[in-house]
């Protein structure tokens, strides 16, 4: 038997982040904080207003949690270095 460690069980080489993810992952943080705020806000005057005001503040809270999800993805995606290789072939 081998002793040598099969190829599914090597570690994956992930590329380092890039600007863009670093600014998902905070904008992602941003939006993560502002749906919680919106959540209190909402428990806290949901009573108080009216029908239309309350359906627009759930409104921001979910837009600000899914906002929040599409960054973190892009944030936490292993995205490779699609730029092609220089070519040095001379003609």
């Amino acid at each position: 038997m081998s002793t040598k460690t099969p190829a599914h069980h090597l570690p994956v080489a992930h590329p380092p982040k890039r600007f863009w993810q670093k600014a998902s992952s905070i904008i992602a943080k941003g939006s993560f904080g502002l749906a919680a705020i919106g959540v209190v806000v909402t428990i806290i005057y949901g009573g108080d207003v009216e029908a239309d005001i309350k359906a627009a503040l759930g409104a921001t809270t979910f837009f600000c949690f899914a906002v929040g999800v599409v960054c973190q993805t892009m944030a936490g995606t292993s995205i490779p270095n699609l730029k092609p290789a220089p070519n040095n072939v001379d003609h």
